[in-house]
């Protein structure tokens, strides 16, 4: 069962303790949902760039070996593999406004995406695979980071990155050596 906007939008509002903000959720112009949806956009980006990302597979015919990125269903953030008919990788190369690839024929290609903006109705872009709950504190830490609240913001940034490690999405730290003068 897919995740939904709403759901993970209810989590996320209890969390930074608006409870009351449930009964909200289903009117769009109020400002507290726009503020949540907001919070969700942003995080469900964060998450598909930066940890799980989703992918989607189309089928091609390159018109003299240039597939133009107008012609994709979504906006390719990443090309992973270019196949034929018969499933045989092809080389390829990307350009901002095109793939090209040395096939004459058919190809499928498999690619990253960025997720379109989410309505509350709407399911989450990861299906069930990412939990309501991990992403609720992503989207409790933005909204209360959002209202002002800093050190509550922060608590629940530390919960959302313990919950991403725990489901095995964030598989390392990044660090930066510290400089040093010659």
């Amino acid at each position: 069962m897919s995740v939904t906007v709403r759901e993970v939008l209810g989590l996320a509002a209890a969390h930074a303790g608006r409870g009351d903000l449930e009964s909200v959720l289903s009117d769009a112009g109020n400002a507290d949902t726009v503020e949540l949806l907001r919070c969700y956009n942003v995080v469900e980006n964060e998450v598909a760039l930066d940890f799980y990302p989703v992918s989607r597979t189309q089928t091609f015919t390159p018109e003299k070996g240039i597939v133009p990125v107008t012609a994709f269903e979504r906006q390719p953030v990443n090309v992973l593999r270019v196949t034929d008919g018969k499933g045989r990788r092809l080389p390829f190369s990307t350009a901002a406004e095109f793939v090209r690839t040395e096939s004459g024929g058919e190809v499928e290609i498999e690619y990253t995406y960025a997720p379109e903006k989410k309505k509350v109705g709407e399911n989450s872009e990861f299906g069930d695979k990412i939990s309501a709950r991990l992403l609720s504190y992503g989207v409790a830490s933005v909204y209360l980071l959002s209202r002002g609240s800093a050190a509550e913001a922060a608590e629940w940034e530390r919960r959302y990155r313990e919950a991403l490690r725990a489901a095995g999405i964030c598989r390392r730290t990044l660090s930066v050596r510290s400089r040093r003068w010659a």
